[in-house]
Order: C-alpha cells, then sequence, then structure tokens
C-alpha cells in the first residue's frame, strides 16, 4: 500500500511538471508590481487583431490601449500588431520580416503578450504548419534574451465565424490551439485563452474575423486579469461621476493612487500610460491619450524630461558634456501647440508647475525648474489656463518630502502633492480654477490693508488667501502693506494653529518682499 501511495504521488508530480498549467516557476503567477523600480513595459506582438482594424477609433480601443487604461500609469503598453502577419518564417508576410518586430525588441519590455495564428490558417500558409512550433520557440527564445528578461504569454486565438479571407475556425480550434498548448508545454510559458471568451459571440465581430471595441475590450480584460491576477476596474458604480486625465512624468505617477483615493466618490481619475516625458513626446500621442472620451478636468505637466541634459543620441548625461533634451524656447512653443489642443478639448485645465531641482542630480541643474515655469506660466497665461503651482508648495519643504540628489519625492511627499493636486482638481469642478487675480492696483491696496489688520490680530483668516494677497502685493511693489503686520513675529510662538499659519503666512511674505522673490509659499 505504501509503495502504491508513492507511486501515485511520483505519477502526480510528473504529470505537475509535464503541464504548464501545474508549474509553479517565476514564470508564472501575476507580476508584482512592488519588484519593479521603473515603469513596466508591455509589448503586444500580434496580427491585425492585435493592430485593432475594422475597429473604429482604433488608437483608442484596440485591446492594447484599452489594455493600457485598465492597468494604470505604473504600466506602458505599446502596440506591435501588423495586419496579416504570420507566425511562419514561411508564411505570406512573416512577422519576423516586419519593421514592428524590430521596434518590439528594441523596445526591452518586462512583459510580452504574443497573439499570432489567425494567419496561418490561410491554405497558402498552412501548408508549412509542421514548422508551427519551431517557428513559435524561436520567437519566445527570441524575446527570452532580451536584457529585461521579460516574462512571457502566448495566446489561444480567438475565433473566426466560421471562415473568410481562407482564416479557419476549424483549423483554429481542430489545429492551431494543440499546437500553441504544445509550444507552451515544452518552453514552459503560460497560456492566456481568448479563444473561449470570444465563443459564441458573433456580435462582436462584424466582419466575422475581427472583433470590434467591445470585442478587443474583452481580450483586454483577459490579458488584465493574467497580469495582474484581477478582474478588470468596475466602472458600472462610476459613471456618473466628474471623469479626470492627468498627465505627466514620474513625479505624478508619484501622486496619481493617492490622488485616485483623495477623489474617490468625487472623480474617477484617469493617468496616461506610462511616463508622458518631455513636451514633444507630449505633443506626439497627446490624441491618443485624450482619445475620444469626454474629459471634465485635465491636469497635465511637463517639464523634468524638457530641461535634462542628454547627448547626441539622447542618452542621460552630465550638464558639462549635453545638451538640455529641449531647449526652453522649444518648450515655450510645444507647451503652446499642446495649451491649444486641449482648449479643444472643453476640458477645465490645470497645468501643474515643474518640482524643484535639488543640487546633485547631475543630469539637471538647479534653478533650471524656475525658469521653465516662468515660460509654462506665461503661456497659461495667455490661454487663461490655471496653474496649480506644486513648485512654490514643495520648495520649502524639499529636506522632508524629497529625496536626496533626486527629482523624486518620498511617500509622504508624493501624499502631500496629491493633496495639492486632488484640491485643484475639485476647485476646477466647483467652477474656480484657482487663477491668478488680475485686480486693479487700488483694489489690492484695500485687500491688503484688510489683511494685515487681520493678520495682526491673529485672527482665523485664510493662510492661502493671504498668501496670494502678498503675493500680488510684491508684483504691485506694495511691500510696505504687506509689512504692517510684521511688527508681531515675537508673539508667532504663542499663537496656536491655525491662526499661527496666518502669521506665518505674514511672515513669510515680509520675507518675501524684503528679498524680492516671485511668490511666497502657502503654509499647510
Amino acid at each position: 500500500m505504501e509503495k502504491r501511495g508513492v507511486s501515485i504521488l511520483l505519477a502526480l508530480t510528473a504529470l505537475c511538471l509535464s503541464n504548464a498549467g501545474c508549474a509553479t516557476n517565476e514564470n508564472y503567477g501575476p507580476i508584482r508590481v512592488q519588484n519593479y523600480t521603473e515603469t513596466i513595459r508591455v509589448a503586444c506582438i500580434g496580427d491585425s487583431i492585435t493592430y485593432g482594424s475594422s475597429i473604429k477609433n482604433r488608437v483608442r480601443d484596440c485591446y492594447p490601449a484599452q489594455l493600457a487604461r485598465m492597468l494604470g500609469p505604473k504600466w506602458e503598453t505599446r502596440n506591435f500588431g501588423v495586419s496579416g502577419a504570420t507566425l511562419l518564417k514561411k508564411g505570406d508576410k512573416p512577422y519576423w520580416q516586419e519593421k514592428a518586430f524590430r521596434d518590439a525588441v528594441a523596445y526591452n519590455s518586462h512583459v510580452v503578450v504574443i497573439k499570432l495564428g489567425t494567419n496561418d490558417t490561410k491554405p497558402q500558409n498552412w501548408k508549412f504548419k509542421n514548422e508551427f512550433v519551431s517557428d513559435y520557440k524561436d520567437v519566445i527564445d527570441r524575446f527570452a534574451d532580451l536584457p529585461a528578461k521579460p516574462r512571457i504569454w502566448i495566446c489561444y486565438p480567438v475565433p473566426a465565424y466560421p471562415e473568410r479571407w481562407g482564416i479557419s475556425d476549424t483549423r483554429i480550434r481542430n489545429e492551431v490551439i494543440p499546437l500553441v498548448k504544445r509550444v507552451a508545454r515544452e518552453k514552459d510559458v503560460p497560456v492566456i485563452d481568448l479563444y473561449k471568451p470570444l465563443s459564441n459571440r458573433p456580435e462582436l465581430f462584424p466582419d466575422l474575423i475581427h472583433p470590434n471595441a467591445a470585442g478587443a475590450g474583452l481580450i483586454a480584460k483577459q490579458v488584465y486579469k493574467t497580469l495582474t491576477g484581477s478582474e478588470g476596474p468596475d466602472k458600472t458604480s462610476q459613471h456618473a461621476l466628474p471623469r479626470v486625465l492627468i498627465i505627466g512624468d514620474s513625479i505624478s505617477i508619484g501622486y496619481f493612487e493617492p490622488t485616485v483615493e483623495l477623489l474617490k466618490g468625487k472623480a474617477i481619475a484617469h493617468h496616461n500610460p506610462g511616463n508622458a516625458q518631455h513636451t514633444a513626446n507630449g505633443l506626439k500621442r497627446l490624441k491618443e491619450w485624450l482619445g475620444e472620451a469626454k474629459w471634465d478636468v485635465i491636469h497635465f505637466n511637463h517639464g523634468l524630461h524638457d530641461l535634462k541634459y542628454v547627448d547626441e543620441n539622447g542618452k542621460n548625461t552630465s550638464i558639462e558634456k549635453g545638451r538640455q533634451q529641449i531647449p526652453i524656447d522649444q518648450y515655450e512653443k510645444n507647451l503652446e501647440a499642446i495649451a491649444k489642443e486641449l482648449k479643444k478639448t472643453g476640458a477645465k485645465l490645470i497645468f501643474a508647475t515643474t518640482t524643484p531641482v535639488p543640487d546633485g542630480t547631475q543630469i539637471r541643474a538647479k534653478g533650471d525648474a524656475k525658469r521653465y515655469n516662468a515660460v509654462a506660466e506665461k503661456v497659461m497665461s495667455k490661454y487663461d489656463i490655471a496653474v496649480n503651482d506644486l513648485y512654490s508648495f514643495a520648495l520649502p519643504r524639499l529636506k522632508e518630502i524629497q529625496r536626496e540628489q533626486n527629482v523624486h519625492f518620498n511617500q509622504h511627499g508624493s501624499y502631500l502633492l496629491a493633496e495639492q493636486v486632488a484640491k485643484s482638481i475639485l476647485k476646477a469642478l466647483e467652477g474656480s480654477h484657482g487663477k491668478k487675480e488680475t485686480s486693479s492696483s487700488a483694489t489690492w491696496q484695500n485687500q491688503l490693508e484688510k489683511m494685515a489688520s487681520q493678520a495682526v490680530l491673529c485672527r482665523p483668516v485664510s493662510a492661502s488667501a493671504a498668501a496670494s494677497t502678498f503675493t500680488h502685493s510684491i508684483r504691485l511693489e506694495l511691500p510696505q502693506l504687506v509689512c504692517k503686520a510684521f511688527d508681531i513675529v515675537s508673539v508667532f510662538e504663542a499663537v496656536e494653529p491655525p491662526r499661527r499659519n496666518v502669521c506665518e503666512a505674514v511672515a513669510g511674505a515680509c520675507n518675501c518682499a524684503r528679498h524680492r522673490c516671485d511668490r511666497v509659499p502657502v503654509p499647510t
């Protein structure tokens, strides 16, 4: 009996090792996002179904684009689909010979999703079916050799209804899928089943072969579920909430998740896939990020990637050896073009100033963020776009919230930035853009005198309102009015919050007036 039990155990072990579904090695299971220190690059390899042929708004609704929106800002998804492409090297349009294949390899992705095989069922291609397995293995090996050592998934093709252009559902079901299973077993890679979820759904295939946007959404959901281990984002309870698009680089990626939490129940926030990088990239991909969705608010920033120093090949380099990736005059032109496009959306727009560059970053110069922000504010003023001044907010707190010799923020810093972002978005949704005032000098003098008298008595006036008023007094060269309240500096310590904040706002404003600085930090 004992020998029989051991035999059964050995048999089950052998079965498990030979079956891709039982494997427990690192090729299987969802991606652990926390293990990645950079944006997770996802390459979608495929044919016209991946490319999005026959979908009205292909750029927005192909499955890789829908997947990108599901995955969020910590991922970047690229579409490397080619219409008519075959897996077979001897097919009538081998994927191997396409530029998309070379681009996909150069992309050096962390995740590869391969969905090929549909066009291989055409008679002129399927006569080479005996080479299907070996060719598929070669594709897998090519990606497995990338420096990023990507996780690789291969897919069962979607069904055909039932045959067109020589593509045969019978061959997909009875021949291609068994061969894909064999490849998965022999190469020890997991499979995503796209055939079953789209079976018996002919309404999703208007031309019998290519899924429409809804069908592509089902593909995206299956891939999302596989990569993350969770179901796709549920939007059914959120459809009535305002939609917010946040465009930005890794700084915005850092504050995006806490912003989502702060807006919960009030608005649904989305982030452009991956890192928005510099303004030239923003111009190139803006329409893709906007899609055809109706956005209520768009909060955007470009700057840190514009002002950094690169060599002649576009690689990061020292300030002494390189040039700024986007010179400041071109930055202004690019921002103006972006502003024009964003104004067409009808959304309420908010530009976030670029956060400070500390000493020691090597590839960026301290002080450049201020110069680039000045240009950005000029553009935003021209197009009547609100400004969320994250630069001024972060500047007095850098030692506590920013990493040493690094433009990025610690967790607490990202949360504080998120609070500022959420506040600016909610103000926009309420109809208040928080634009800088353009009142006359006389009006400001009245407000300054009132503010100064309140601050002298440490009444609980708004700290942000105080700072805003004092900033304008500096621009109008009325520092004497600001400093009416500065005589009480000696009693600040005895004042309890939040009134102390008002006093600190007055003190900060007076210091600014004396040193002719541009902005007044807003106390928290």
